[in-house]
């Protein structure tokens, strides 16, 4: 595996306006604390927080903070995430795509709750709605409620009877087709890239045509430094990137800050041979004078 560094940029993170257990000001305090001065928060499906912390002027001097997200989508009928990067987050044609995400969630949501009441599990659904605020209630909050009443021992019970694959409560997301959801991210002004390539478990070959594929339908970079990838499998990326003229990114996919291998801000090191998505966002936004 690569050593992870500390990084002033963070390109991959998450808060509680999805399925990260910070608040936005807690979130940005421990940006600064670990080294971070530019910050990409990507939300699933939502830049709702980016909103938030812009409306009420959360973010610290410092602090450079992007419009993100991270949309789930499916690609040869496998479930893939993009991270959109420099989305205009506050257009109307961008809160059409969030508001069809969200119907999309809600719908999974109350799915679920049906099918583990009617199981004989008893669901308070306005307890863990007030739970998952900001953000959309989900199979994470859920578990949690099963293990704070006592239905259930613990986290990873709930998932191995519950909610895991093939389990009562594991319903399927109709997430939009990839080629949806990177045309979804250009037409509200950002670009698209593949989050974390090394977890779906493709083969060469496959990475080589979800690769291809995605450059197709608009693609524009692909996430390399990344924790747990193997340092060949991200040497092979970085070619493939250069071969498609695309934009190289990285970052931890951070969600809590008591996990041990997932820290803010740190993450293998960059290429040094290869575009980056940051040159893109210093050029998007590079300040009028």
């Amino acid at each position: 595996m690569i050593v992870n560094c500390a990084h002033d940029w963070e390109l991959h993170c998450h808060s509680q306006y999805s399925d990260g257990s910070l608040g936005l000001q807690a979130l940005f305090e421990l940006a600064q604390q670990n080294g971070v001065a530019h910050l990409a928060l990507t939300d699933h499906d939502t830049t709702a927080g980016y909103r938030a912390a812009m409306d009420n002027t959360l973010v610290p001097d410092g602090l450079t903070l992007y419009p993100a997200t991270e949309l789930s989508c499916i690609w040869n009928k496998r479930t893939l995430h993009v991270v959109g990067l420099g989305i205009d987050a506050f257009s109307e044609a961008w809160l059409k795509v969030e508001a069809s995400y969200n119907h999309r969630r809600e719908k999974r949501f109350q799915r679920i709750v049906y099918l583990l009441t009617r199981a004989g599990l008893t669901i308070d659904e306005a307890v863990i709605r007030q739970q998952a605020l900001p953000g959309p209630p989900a199979r994470p909050h859920i578990a949690k409620y099963l293990v704070d009443t006592g239905q259930i021992k613990n986290l990873a019970s709930v998932y191995k009877r519950w909610l895991g694959q093939g389990q009562i409560g594991d319903v399927k997301s109709h997430w939009p087709e990839m080629v949806e959801a990177v045309d979804a991210i250009q037409r509200c002004g950002g670009i698209a890239v593949i989050a974390h390539p090394h977890r779906y478990k493709l083969t060469w070959t496959k990475a080589r045509e979800l690769v291809a594929d995605f450059t197709a339908a608009g693609g524009k970079g692909i996430e390399v430094a990344c924790i747990g990838i193997h340092p060949e499998f991200s040497k092979f990326l970085v070619d493939q990137a250069q071969q498609h003229n695309l934009y190289i990114s990285g970052g931890s996919d951070f969600h809590h800050p008591d996990s041990a291998w997932l820290k803010l801000g740190k993450y293998p090191m960059w290429p040094n041979h290869a575009a980056t998505v940051k040159d893109w966002l210093l050029a998007k936004y590079k300040p009028v004078t």
